[in-house]
């Protein structure tokens, strides 16, 4: 049945949305719809439709848009200039000195960590931390870290003040702006559970394993971090071993100035090798990184939908919204605001976005009367054949009909036959067997020329049928029709 403009969004809402059709994809509502009914256009109105659908966008999955290409951190050389800082916990078990969180801290340039047992995460108690930190290596320049409250506190920003430090926060839910130091996190906890086995003080055994990591080199550096930071490798026990089957040799001494020297060029030449290897560590990781990642921005004022990194179960909606883009911060952070709510905003990284689609208002004019939505759907809402005839002085009539008057005349002694409302009729049927299901369309558009080629559906009808044939020996002569078939 060929559809008409008037119904046509009545429908696409029962194949899409209602729970007998249970928000499916765009191509098994297309299916749907197209058993029983045509118009042309159906797959595009079909398409718009299913993606503009409000509850199937904020329901989909959190990795249904693509990921914004990796940017590499740049390559910091002075150690200590740049550090990066976290807080792990609680951890399930606390030390013996109760104990419950740790603090992290991870050079940029050497990838030199600390850590500091924290019993709270205090903004206090996380500042005394980190001064006793800057103690022992110097005050950076530059500080890393996530939103959290004790990060973004007034006592731990005018800590920063006085102490000349510029902080940097990264993205809400974005931990790969921070990765050198959730990386080291994953990997001391990972030894800290190789431990807690066999003490419950997992204190104690923090400044041994913080100096198994710092010993070994590093994947992106080649060098271990001791080395870098001190310009020399540090004596393990393995080291301890081989001296004492070796027997102890005494070293002749170096003076002082000699030492210095010779330590400053050693450190300029390891941080040439390291400059090299960082950057091809980072060519690399963001050659596998982009395989799948693609460029996305938004405008000020678009309409966005936000990822919610944590949901409560499984069957709540993954992404919700929608906000507004207020502005754009750098080259993949934008700070939106809520259309419900416009007095909070919020700083999101583009792969915790992705664009909110709205369905365009359309006002549908369809020659037909008023009627309650009772009558247009008495059983199961769909347009059908009205059971009272209704609306004959709204048909609209063709001029070839005649005189107005007259055909009007007719619509009223008729008025069984005649309806606004779409409909069948089963009183003359003609059928054609084309031998397949499949459909022979034609573009919809105006031709090119004044004839209808029918043969491709002189092709289809099966034997014993006789084909509508055209003649090129025949002349048809001109008329003042638009069209003619043949």
């Amino acid at each position: 049945m060929v559809v008409p403009q008037g119904p046509r969004q009545e429908l696409l809402r029962l194949a899409h949305d209602i729970p007998l059709a249970g928000h499916l994809g765009q191509k098994k509502t297309r299916h749907r719809l197209a058993r029983a009914f045509f118009w042309p256009r159906l797959s595009e109105d079909t398409r718009e439709y299913c993606c503009t659908c409000p509850v199937c966008q904020k329901t989909g999955k959190a990795g249904d848009h693509p990921k914004a290409p990796l940017r590499p951190m740049p390559i910091i050389q002075e150690p200590f200039s740049r550090v990066a800082v976290d807080i792990i916990g609680p951890l399930p078990r606390p030390s013996a000195t109760g104990k419950r969180y740790i603090l992290t801290v991870v050079d940029y340039a050497t990838r030199y960590p600390e850590a500091v047992a924290l019993a709270n995460i205090q903004a206090d108690t996380v500042a005394d931390a980190l001064l006793r930190v800057f103690t022992r290596v110097g005050f950076p320049r530059e500080i890393l870290s996530d939103q959290g409250t004790q990060f973004t506190a007034e006592l731990t920003q005018q800590l920063w003040r006085l102490c000349g430090v510029r902080a940097l926060h990264s993205a809400p839910y974005h931990p790969q702006t921070n990765g050198l130091c959730e990386r080291f996190n994953g990997t001391l906890k990972q030894l800290i559970r190789a431990f807690v086995h066999e003490s419950k003080d997992w204190e104690k055994y923090l400044p041994h394993l913080l100096f198994a990591y710092r010993e070994v080199p590093q994947e992106s550096t080649g060098y271990s971090p001791f080395e870098l930071l001190y310009g020399r490798q540090v004596r393990g026990p393995l080291d301890l071993v081989r001296a004492q089957w070796e027997g102890v040799q005494e070293e002749d001494g170096v003076p002082v100035l000699g030492y210095v020297l010779k330590l400053r060029e050693r450190l300029a030449e390891l941080a040439g090798f390291v400059q090299e290897n960082m950057e091809t560590a980072q060519a690399q990781q963001k050659a596998w990184y982009d395989r799948a990642a693609c460029s996305r921005s938004f405008l000020v004022g678009q309409k966005v939908l936000v990822l919610k990194p944590q949901r409560q179960n499984k069957l709540q909606a993954a992404w919700q919204g929608p906000y507004k883009v207020v502005t754009q911060l750098g080259d993949t952070t934008y700070v939106v605001v809520s259309c419900a709510d416009t007095r909070i905003q919020r700083t999101f990284h583009v792969n915790m976005l992705k664009a909110y689609h709205e369905r365009p208002e359309t006002v549908d004019a369809i020659c037909a009367p008023a009627v309650e939505e009772t009558e247009l759907f008495p059983l199961v809402e769909l347009p059908g054949v009205a059971k009272q005839p209704s609306g004959v002085d709204q048909v609209q009539l063709g001029e070839e009909l005649g005189p107005e008057k007259q055909a009007r005349q007719l619509l009223h002694d008729y008025p069984g036959v005649f309806s606004a409302l779409p409909g069948y009729t089963d009183q003359a049927i003609h059928q054609v067997d084309t031998g397949s299901r499949k459909r022979s369309a034609s573009p919809c558009g105006p031709r090119s020329g004044r004839c209808w080629s029918w043969g491709s559906l002189n092709r289809r009808p099966a034997h014993g049928r006789r084909p509508w044939s055209w003649c090129p020996r025949r002349t048809v002569p001109p008329g003042s029709a638009s069209t003619i078939g043949g």
